[in-house]
């Protein structure tokens, strides 16, 4: 993967939102954000349970060789998942209207928090705020900095 590779060589922070038919395209990246469908669909097996979740994020870290994965699950939050660890982090949505765009977002932000030197849980925290901000409207919908500021501060 000559863009991965590329990106290595300048320190550039590589975050995929992988589609199934791809995955295995993404090897050596910094970051996967599947979802937990994604995800499964991808080891051919559910990934339902924080045990399933944690089991099958090592197997795809270890057959991908990238430094983290962040699962995606919906009402159940996020899971990062990295070699020698995984951390469960609950949904902070209170209303949902329409999921559209709601990885997009998850990425977006994660992204913008990790180039930014922030950490991981940083990343994590902040692109939850983002996403739970852009699924109580209709339609694939953005987010503005004041919102995740004041939604991120109250939280």
């Amino acid at each position: 993967n000559r863009i991965v590779e590329r990106a290595a060589k300048q320190s550039t922070y590589v975050a995929v939102d992988p589609q199934v038919t791809h995955f295995s395209q993404y090897r050596n990246v910094d970051i996967l954000t599947p979802n937990h469908h994604e995800a499964g669909r991808f080891l051919l097996r559910e990934l339902k349970t924080d045990e399933a979740v944690e089991a099958g994020g090592k197997e795809i870290l270890e057959r991908l060789n990238c430094k983290s994965l962040l699962i995606t699950r919906g009402e159940k939050g996020m899971s990062l998942i990295e070699p020698d660890r995984t951390r469960h982090f609950p949904t902070v949505a209170t209303e949902v209207f329409d999921v559209t765009g709601a990885g997009d977002t998850v990425i977006s932000v994660f992204t913008l928090v990790m180039s930014s030197g922030g950490t991981l849980e940083e990343a994590v925290h902040l692109s939850n705020y983002a996403a739970g901000l852009v699924i109580r409207r209709i339609g694939a919908a953005t987010v503005e900095a004041n919102e995740l500021l004041g939604a991120a501060t109250e939280g």
